[in-house]
């Protein structure tokens, strides 16, 4: 599956595309909202992801120095903080740990390139040789990030450092967190297993990456993955939920218009069964005042009453046909079986890329899984081997999850 990773370019891709869709999510027009794709994005914003989704390397550090200092991009904020984590990198590749510290401190800490720049912030005092500055970093990192593996892998690097210093009292605290993060990871992995739709409002979340929670590990390794499709299924949510504000916006207007003419229709309806229990009464008076008159054709105060009568049946009869029908116009119930099927239409996308969701977080949170508790064996390791006074063990061999 390694080989499938694209750990920059999808990463940003998924970032982009929620910022992207805050920026266009207040108008329902159509075509308000734009795929994002890489062809998409301004020159020097397209160079840059294609730069950082290679090998690091030296003849990329012009490049990468222009960037912020020359390009104007909207999503140089964004696309920036990557930029000087790549410098940064070069440059403790290179021993310069103060160009290095100089890059990293001017990364946004709600970055998704946070913990990052502070892992190589750490090793850069461990470059230096100051531990103790070092493994303050880790704790530190793990504190703030403790979602994160590499985060939880630095508490037993740190540990390391202090077990082959002999700095007992200062070793086995930091082993024991670690083990106790990794328990915490482990069972908020499984609470995410049976109930996968807790991931969904994640993964459209503008800062998808900054690795504070397990749940924002899974979605920075779920993206990062080619195979999985939930970058795809990443922009339809996306996509999903500015169609459901803008079907809320014309279904509230199109309930307003229907609750008038349903106000409409029923003062009319009272008005029709009012006039008819009146034309029912009179048509009655008129059959009466008939039968009368066969017998006493000569009445004449009857004859002015029949005609009355009839006279009030007819405006009656008039009355009654302005009123109209009671049902609403052709136009409000077109417009109320086309929601209904765009409300369908719309329930089906967001559930077939759930379904989409779910498939790659069943394959994903094993994998993680498994990284957990071979972290968890490392501080364990450590933890005898303090404890049995054995000497130095190797480092640590995991030193990052995806």
């Amino acid at each position: 599956m390694d080989a499938n990773r694209q750990p920059i370019k999808a990463l940003l891709t998924a970032v982009l595309l929620a910022t992207a869709a805050f920026s266009h999510g207040s108008t329902c027009q159509e075509g308000s909202q734009p795929a994002l794709t890489l062809a998409s994005l301004e020159n020097a914003d397209r160079t840059l992801v294609s730069l950082l989704d290679e090998p690091a390397a030296e003849q990329q550090a012009p490049t990468l120095v222009e960037y912020n200092t020359a390009t104007g991009s909207i999503n140089k904020p964004i696309l920036g903080n990557y930029a000087r984590l790549r410098l940064a990198a070069l440059a403790l590749r290179d021993g310069d740990t103060t160009f290095a510290r100089e890059q990293l401190s001017r990364i946004e800490q709600n970055s998704p390139a946070a913990v990052d720049a502070a892992l190589l912030l750490a090793e850069s005092y461990r470059q230096d040789g100051d531990r103790e500055r070092a493994r303050a970093w880790f704790l530190r990192i793990a504190a703030r990030f403790p979602g994160n593996p590499r985060a939880v892998s630095g508490l037993v690097l740190a540990g390391d450092d202090w077990r082959r210093q002999g700095a007992v009292e200062q070793a086995l605290p930091v082993y024991k967190l670690a083990l106790n993060k990794a328990a915490e990871n482990m069972k908020a992995l499984e609470e995410l297993e049976n109930q996968p739709d807790r991931l969904y409002r994640a993964l459209t979340n503008s800062v998808a990456g900054n690795s504070t929670t397990v749940m924002d590990q899974v979605v920075l390794a779920l993206v990062r993955d080619s195979e999985s499709q939930v970058l795809n299924a990443t922009r339809q949510l996306i996509s999903a939920r500015h169609q459901q504000r803008c079907l809320e916006s014309r279904e509230s207007t199109l309930d307003s218009a229907i609750e008038h003419a349903s106000a409409r229709d029923l003062s009319n309806g009272a008005f029709r069964k009012a006039a008819e229990l009146e034309r029912k009464a009179t048509e009655q008076e008129i059959t009466d005042l008939e039968r009368v008159l066969a017998n006493a054709p000569k009445m004449i105060e009857l004859q002015q009453r029949l005609d009355d009568a009839r006279d009030r049946l007819a405006r009656l009869e008039q009355r009654l046909d302005s009123l109209g029908s009671t049902a609403l116009p052709p136009e409000l119930v077109q417009q109320k079986q086309q929601m209904e099927a765009d409300k369908a239409k719309l329930g089906q996308a967001i559930a077939a890329a759930r379904e989409q969701v779910r498939a790659a977080l069943k394959e994903e949170v094993p994998e993680l899984k498994r990284y957990y508790r071979n972290l968890a064996g490392e501080a364990q390791l450590g933890i005898a081997q303090l404890l049995q006074n054995s000497g130095n063990r190797s480092p640590s061999s995991l030193v990052g999850y995806k």
